[in-house]
């Protein structure tokens, strides 16, 4: 990875505000929506790192997408990473492969005009970074592949891998903080308690209902980790075809 690229990834903090990192989001606006502005109560002076995974699986794709577009157009100091939903989607139109890409979009037929992905998403998506660098962390959607001299070189890793182990040297003993992977909430709160080196904060917000693999009950969350002062907020799914009130 070029120099210049890589420094591009490093952010540093604001003189005042705060920062928080959000998780996977999947389509749930109203969900993602009500914790930027009724829990976190986001203002200029804060920043907001998203984990990417903004699309599928819930019902307004396009609105998330939009949403985190006029947040930053606003002034709001908002960083996307890439996800890998981002990313089938984007490969997907590239190889022309249109039924592939309606199907994916079966539940979010709004993101498409005419067959094809409107191109102010397609320009979004295609300019988010793939991990940004903190003073403390590394923020990813998934991981980095430790074995290569440059992990950082791996895009596919970085939106894929499903083995989250760290590496002290490579990541400048700084924490890990990713999505990606569904995971318990109890096991969230428990690493976010402890400062664990390895923090992810996908709850698997769609999983509302039981589950074949997902224990329901533990699932159906946004996240935001406050990165100062490690205060988790917690917002349950409040979308249309949810069943449950919390």
């Amino acid at each position: 990875m070029s120099k210049k690229y890589y420094q591009k990834n490093k952010i540093k903090s604001l003189p005042k505000g705060r920062r928080f990192v959000i998780g996977d989001i999947h389509g749930c606006y109203l969900t993602f929506k009500k914790i930027v502005e009724k829990k976190i109560q986001l203002n200029k002076n804060d920043q907001l790192f998203l984990l990417g995974d903004y699309i599928d699986k819930g019902p307004e794709s396009k609105k998330v997408l939009n949403y985190i577009m006029k947040l930053m157009k606003k002034g709001f100091a908002v960083y996307p990473l890439r996800g890998n939903h981002e990313q089938i989607l984007l490969d997907t139109e590239i190889n022309d492969r249109k039924e592939v890409l309606v199907w994916l979009m079966r539940r979010n037929p709004d993101m498409l005009k005419n067959g094809k992905l409107r191109k102010k998403h397609r320009d979004f998506l295609n300019s988010l970074a793939l991990f940004y660098e903190l003073d403390r962390f590394f923020l990813v959607h998934a991981n980095f592949n430790y074995k290569i001299k440059d992990p950082f070189e791996d895009k596919t890793s970085m939106m894929w891998k499903r083995k989250f182990d760290w590496d002290g040297k490579i990541l400048k003993n700084k924490t890990l903080i990713h999505g990606h992977q569904p995971t318990n909430i109890s096991k969230i709160i428990q690493t976010v308690k402890i400062k664990n080196r390895v923090i992810g904060l996908d709850n698997g917000v769609n999983y509302i209902k039981k589950h074949k693999i997902y224990d329901y009950t533990e699932m159906g969350n946004i996240c935001a980790l406050n990165l100062d002062t490690f205060e988790l907020l917690i917002q349950y799914n409040c979308e249309i075809y949810s069943v449950q009130k919390r």
